[in-house]
């Protein structure tokens, strides 16, 4: 089967079909929303789960004792789709608060002029600017063409950034949520958890697994000795 039909019909399809199915549910839940209001939260939400099942998948292997691709079209098909949909997000959402001026989600006017928003609504669309930049960056680099081009080491590395990215989105997302504890706690913090323990489980291992190797290297030469 073509590569790319594979991906649509196993990895797409099952992802819009998701989006799709949150959007009817969040309808239903929240009524009296607009549609650019829905398409901001609907996009937020299925991104930011997506984005954290691509930094699990990798840790997730290392648990389970499975060898790490470079790059498996699963899981870079799951943090495109996250990221698209991040994208989406962010413009959509400069259109749900401040319709007309939105300016005023970086910046305030004062008597001497403007000055930058530093208050809990500023901090978090600064955090979500940021990472919408990292989210672009990291898009933009996904192809085979790019990881041909710069080599798996460069290529990796900017694929890094999808820690920082995954940061500042998390930050982001609190300062948004301060008034909405509930959600913050019964959603969000059960998410970043299970990413957090993954991925600190998932480098625990890998350590012990280099230190072994470099162990057994040394035992060896110690006997050819």
């Amino acid at each position: 089967m073509n590569t790319l039909k594979y991906r649509r019909l196993k990895h797409y399809l099952p992802i819009t079909s998701v989006l799709i199915m949150t959007g009817i549910i969040l309808h239903f839940i929240w009524p009296k929303k607009d549609l650019i209001t829905l398409i901001t939260d609907v996009s937020g939400y299925v991104a930011i789960v997506l984005l954290s099942i691509s930094l699990i998948i990798g840790a997730f292997n290392v648990l389970m004792k499975r060898k790490n691709a470079v790059s498996s079209y699963f899981r870079r098909d799951i943090g495109i789709s996250g990221g698209i949909l991040a994208v989406i997000h962010s413009i959509t959402g400069l259109f749900v608060h401040m319709r007309g001026n939105m300016w005023q989600y970086f910046s305030v006017q004062t008597d001497t002029g403007f000055k930058i928003r530093l208050d809990d609504f500023g901090i978090a669309n600064y955090t979500g600017l940021l990472s919408a930049l990292l989210i672009v960056v990291l898009l933009v680099t996904s192809s085979d063409y790019f990881i041909s081009k710069l080599q798996v080491k460069k290529w990796k590395n900017i694929q890094r950034l999808s820690y920082p990215m995954f940061i500042l989105a998390i930050i982001h997302v609190i300062y948004y949520r301060l008034n909405n504890s509930g959600l913050l706690y019964s959603f969000y913090l059960p998410m970043v958890a299970s990413v957090l323990v993954f991925q600190v489980s998932g480098f625990i291992i890998r350590i012990k697994n280099k230190n072994a190797s470099i162990s057994g290297k040394i035992d060896i030469q110690t006997k050819e000795i």
